[in-house]
C-alpha cells in the first residue's frame, strides 16, 4: 500500500479503531463493523449522484450567501441522511444492536467508510491535502455522525420517542457538518466579506475540537446508560477473553434488569445459545447476555 493511500485511509481506520476500543466492554460480533464500513463506502456513489442532480436543479442559487445551500442542503443533508439509512435499514433490527453505544459505533463506522472513499478521491497525489484532511474532514465526519449515532442509540431504547430522537440526531449531524462545509466553502466569512483560507482553517479546527469533545462526552454517557440497562459487567465475545462456550458449560445469564441467573449451555446457533435454566426451562439467550459462571 503506497504512502498516499495510507494517508488517505489511515486517519479513518485509526478513528474506527478508537471507537471500537470505546465499545470494548461489550464488543460487537466479528465482521459486523466491517460490513457497516463497506456500506458507508458504498453510500459515496448515490451521494455523488444526488448532489449533482440537486446542484443542477438549484442552479446558481447554491452559491448565495457563501454557498449556504451547498453546504447544508446539498452536502450535509444528503450525506448524513445516507449514513443514517445504513444504520436504520441494515442494523436497526439486528439482535446485536442492543446498546446506546452501538448507535455511536455503527453510525460513525458508516460515516468513516464514506470518509475513506471521499478522502481517496480528494487527496489524489497531494500529500498536503491528505495531511490537512486527516485532522479536519475525517474527524468531522466521525464526530458529526457519531453524535447522530448517540441519538439513534437513544431512539432504539425509547419506543415512544424514537422518531424524535432520530430526527433530532439528523438535525445535529446536518448542523455540524453544514457549518463545517459552510466555513470551508465561504473561506471563513460565511458570505460576509472577502474570504480568508487561514480563517477558514482556524474555524474548522475549532469545530472539530469542540465536536470531538462533545462526542467523547456522549460516548461516556452512552456507556453509563448501557451499564444501567445491561449491568456494569463486561460481556466479552465468545472465546475472546473468556472460556469458549461448549455444551454443558455452566454460565450466568444476565437479564435486562441486571439480574444474574445460573444456567448451562445446550447448543448454539447464530448469535444465540440454547440454555437450560436452573428452574428447568430451556430458552434461547442472545450471546451478549451469557457470561462465564
Amino acid at each position: 500500500m503506497g504512502p498516499i493511500l495510507v494517508l488517505s485511509l489511515g486517519p479513518a481506520l485509526l478513528l474506527l479503531w478508537m471507537l471500537v476500543r470505546w465499545d470494548a466492554k461489550r464488543p460487537e460480533p466479528p465482521g459486523s463493523v466491517t460490513r457497516v464500513v463497506l456500506l458507508g463506502v458504498a453510500t459515496c456513489i448515490p451521494a455523488g449522484v444526488i448532489e449533482l442532480v440537486e446542484k443542477a436543479v438549484l442552479g446558481d442559487v447554491v452559491d448565495v450567501q457563501g454557498k449556504f445551500l451547498d453546504a447544508f442542503f446539498i452536502a450535509a443533508l444528503t450525506e448524513e441522511t445516507l449514513k443514517l439509512l445504513v444504520v436504520l435499514l441494515y442494523l436497526w433490527k439486528k439482535p446485536h444492536f442492543d446498546e446506546v453505544m452501538d448507535g455511536i459505533l455503527y453510525t460513525a463506522a458508516a460515516s468513516l467508510g464514506f470518509a475513506m472513499l471521499e478522502n481517496v478521491l480528494y487527496v489524489g497525489n497531494n500529500v498536503g491535502t491528505g495531511v490537512l484532511r486527516a485532522f479536519t474532514a475525517v474527524p468531522l465526519h466521525a464526530t458529526a455522525s457519531g453524535m447522530m449515532g448517540y441519538c439513534v442509540g437513544r431512539a432504539k431504547f425509547s419506543p415512544g420517542a424514537s422518531t424524535l430522537w432520530v430526527l433530532g440526531g439528523l438535525g445535529v449531524a446536518v448542523g455540524v457538518h453544514g457549518t463545517y462545509d459552510w466555513a470551508v466553502m465561504s473561506e471563513g466569512v460565511f458570505g460576509f466579506g472577502e474570504g480568508s483560507p487561514l480563517l477558514a482553517l482556524l474555524e474548522v479546527v475549532v469545530i472539530v475540537i469542540v465536536c470531538s469533545a462533545a462526542l467523547y462526552g456522549l460516548s461516556r454517557h452512552a456507556l453509563a446508560l448501557d451499564d444501567a440497562l445491561l449491568g456494569p459487567h463486561s460481556r466479552p465475545l465468545p472465546g475472546v477473553g473468556a472460556p469458549r462456550p461448549y455444551a454443558g458449560m455452566p454460565v450466568t445469564v444476565v437479564s435486562t434488569d441486571g439480574g444474574r441467573y445460573p444456567a448451562r449451555i445446550l447448543s448454539g446457533r447464530g448469535h444465540h445459545y440454547l440454555c437450560t435454566m436452573s428452574d428447568g426451562r430451556t430458552v434461547w439467550i442472545p450471546w451478549q447476555n451469557v457470561a462465564p459462571a
